[in-house]
């Protein structure tokens, strides 16, 4: 497969960034207690890193939970003006809800992350700067502290997963499954290709991407904040991502 243009630059100056906004897309499954006080917060957060950019927010409930209420979602929409929410009644994984987020955003760049934002507004910021000064598809690569916090399940889960994106789908960013992907027109249209409803969207997304000789993928290195909950993979789930992995084998 022909090699992949990749490029890992630091946080750019802000006053080098023109106007131009994204939408950060956020998937909703059966979220904690307060999360949406913790959304708001980092919103404002996130904000305050990008002044003078639009950031539209898009909301994606996947299924129902039990934290997520008519009053939640009023509260949601008076703290963060223009906030768009998709309601999807049954759940359908990750890969799924970010996909319909994505196709109704209108601006010019998306952001893909985790509801409780585990990396952190500056991982947003800087992945919007990868993106405004060249990059078509910026992934997360978590850092060597970050794999410490995982519980030994996820740790080990995350290991054979990178050495089957490296030596199996070839991809150029092997740590694919970390929560955080961006994009321009073009990352877009690589990403609403995929047909992954569950967490390995994010490798068929970087095996698709990888595929165009044209795109540029930048990385941007992202830490793990204090507190954030790590779900625990059933084994159900883990045998329907293994049939996933090979539905993308099958692709390559």
């Amino acid at each position: 497969m022909p090699a992949t243009k990749i490029k890992t630059t630091s946080l750019l100056p802000r006053h080098l960034q023109p106007a131009a906004g994204f939408d950060l897309v956020l998937p909703c499954y059966d979220p904690p207690q307060h999360w949406a006080d913790q959304l708001c917060a980092d919103f404002y957060q996130l904000r305050a890193a990008l002044p003078g950019i639009p950031v539209q927010l898009i909301l994606v409930i996947d299924g129902p939970a039990k934290h997520v209420t008519p009053a939640t979602l009023q509260y949601l929409q008076h703290e963060i003006p223009g906030i768009r929410v998709i309601h999807h009644p049954v759940n359908r994984g990750k890969g799924y809800a970010l996909r319909l987020g994505v196709a109704v955003g209108d601006s010019p760049f998306q952001v893909c992350t985790d509801i409780d934002i585990p990396f952190g507004p500056t991982a947003i910021a800087e992945a919007f700067d990868l993106l405004q000064h060249g990059a078509d598809v910026v992934a997360g690569v978590r850092s060597p502290a970050y794999a410490k916090c995982l519980p030994r399940q996820r740790k080990l889960i995350s290991g054979v997963n990178r050495m089957l994106n490296r030596y199996l789908l070839h991809l150029k960013v092997t740590d694919a499954q970390a929560g955080l992907k961006a994009f321009n027109s073009k990352g877009r249209e690589a990403f609403l290709s995929t047909s992954v409803n569950g967490f390995l969207f994010d490798s068929e997304f970087v095996y698709r991407a990888g595929k165009n000789r044209s795109m540029v993928i930048s990385t941007v290195r992202i830490h793990c904040r204090q507190g954030i909950r790590f779900s625990a993979f059933r084994t159900k789930v883990l045998w329907r991502e293994l049939r996933n992995f090979l539905g993308i084998l099958f692709i390559s």
